[in-house]
């Protein structure tokens, strides 16, 4: 036996050498949002597993966002999902609505151009009858 119980502790620190985002089994990064929160200083003292449980939050509501774009991509025969895509499945998903509810989605930016000032216009009387076209 060579080195004895030096060589018992190289192992553990190998062993744990693991990152919190795979301990938990997520793909969004732990030690990242774990940083982001306490630069943000939203509170003074906070858990060991909340940035853990955002991870997971964060991770889920993607995954449920670009599985509607996606469904919503295919569904319109194109095969990239564009910021509308993601802008409609936001919109349609009563699931992803509730958690951003509060939250403001950026509409689309128009160019910027002359601004025209608007006029009030005469209102006009609806027809009863339809018109066949």
């Amino acid at each position: 036996c060579s080195g004895g119980p030096s060589e018992g502790s190289e192992a553990k620190a190998k062993k744990s050498r693991s990152s919190r985002s795979s301990r938990a089994g997520l793909l969004f990064p732990v030690s990242r949002i774990d940083r982001q929160l306490r630069r943000g200083l939203f509170a003074e003292r906070f858990g060991a597993r909340a940035p853990v449980y955002l991870a997971a939050v964060l991770q889920w509501v993607t995954h449920k966002t670009m599985d509607v774009a996606g469904t919503i991509c295919k569904n319109s025969k194109q095969k990239r999902i564009s910021p509308s895509h993601l802008q409609t499945a936001l919109q349609k998903c009563s699931v992803l609505k509730q958690p951003l509810r509060g939250a403001a989605v950026p509409r689309r930016r128009r160019r910027a151009g002359p601004q025209s000032q608007r006029v009030a216009s005469p209102s006009r009387k609806k027809d009863t009858k339809s018109k066949k076209r």
